[in-house]
């Protein structure tokens, strides 16, 4: 009987051509990978390599050899493979649609915690830019997405789990009146950068116009960017100001730096969203975990109000 390990030997030599970088490949030294491709020769009764002392290189019958081992192989990952997906199948699933900065900010830690009390669940998270968190859960792509209110799509449901204010990212160097604050004021004449929304009434110039406005401060050009990433990269390349969710800060970036509003900030307000009637017994089951998570002073230390 031909042994597994040895056919995987036998590919890394094939696709490598070469016994040092085949065995730096699968781990092990030289010298038991050519005893272990000897001895598959010796099984199958046949020569698989041409050797030389610069080059290995398949023989006619390890030219014909080389498919069928790749096949072999194939056959066995998949094996494991219908295996793993049988024992998936038994277990719950939900799939989430999450922001991308959720990813760094509260995510982990809720997602740890919500595991923990449901040992036989699967998540499955599907990354999606903000104009297209709700079309996410119309169009069935997931059971439920974390979303930035408002949402005024009648088809879907949308609990609130938490608020937030706005904070001003600022590049690093400049310099403000007082050291862990700043007024709106001095963003007098500042480029401001921001980013769109699933609504118009949502973006960052919209939440921002009437503070701007109450206080008489003016700021210069505005540029718009898709993503909140590309707004922090222009803030570090001293472009301008960016307002952010409170809890963006957790995000070190060089050149940025994170600075609460003197003054009250406009508020972020994240819920979650479902169609009003889901088959999956894990939407509502996950979603009064998260209005309980966020509302208890001990995990909600580890959520946006961590500072």
């Amino acid at each position: 009987m031909i042994d597994i390990k040895r056919l995987r030997y036998f590919l890394a030599v094939a696709e490598e051509q070469h016994f040092s970088r085949a065995a730096e490949r699968l781990g092990i030294s030289q010298p038991p990978l050519s005893e272990h491709i000897q001895a598959l020769e010796r099984d199958l009764g046949t020569t698989l390599f041409h050797r030389t002392t610069r080059s290995v290189t398949l023989s006619e019958d390890g030219l014909i050899f080389l498919p069928h081992a790749r096949r072999i192989l194939a056959d066995i990952d998949q094996c494991a493979e219908v295996i793993r997906n049988a024992r998936w199948e038994k277990m719950h699933a939900l799939r989430i649609g999450v922001l991308h900065a959720h990813a760094y900010t509260f995510l982990p830690q809720l997602l740890a915690a919500w595991v923990d009390t449901q040992k036989d669940a699967r998540l499955s998270l599907v990354e999606h830019a903000t104009q297209d968190q709700t079309s996410v859960v119309t169009a069935g792509h997931v059971d439920l997405s974390f979303v930035r209110e408002p949402i005024h799509e009648e088809d879907l449901r949308v609990t609130r789990i938490f608020s937030e204010p706005y904070w001003i990212a600022m590049p690093q160097q400049w310099a403000t009146r007082n050291r862990d604050a700043v007024s709106i004021t001095e963003l007098q004449n500042c480029p401001m950068i921001g980013f769109p929304s699933h609504h118009a009434s949502g973006s960052t110039r919209a939440l921002f116009r009437d503070m701007l406005i109450k206080h008489k401060v003016k700021t210069g050009d505005f540029l718009q960017v898709k993503t909140m990433h590309a707004a922090l990269a222009l803030v570090a390349a001293k472009q301008g100001f960016s307002p952010v969710p409170r809890s963006q800060h957790k995000l070190a970036l060089y050149g940025v730096k994170y600075l609460p509003l003197e003054e009250p900030a406009p508020q972020l307000s994240v819920g979650i969203a479902r169609k009003h009637q889901s088959s999956n017994p894990l939407v509502e089951t996950f979603i009064d975990f998260c209005v309980r998570y966020f509302d208890d002073p001990h995990d909600a230390a580890a959520g946006p109000e961590a500072g």
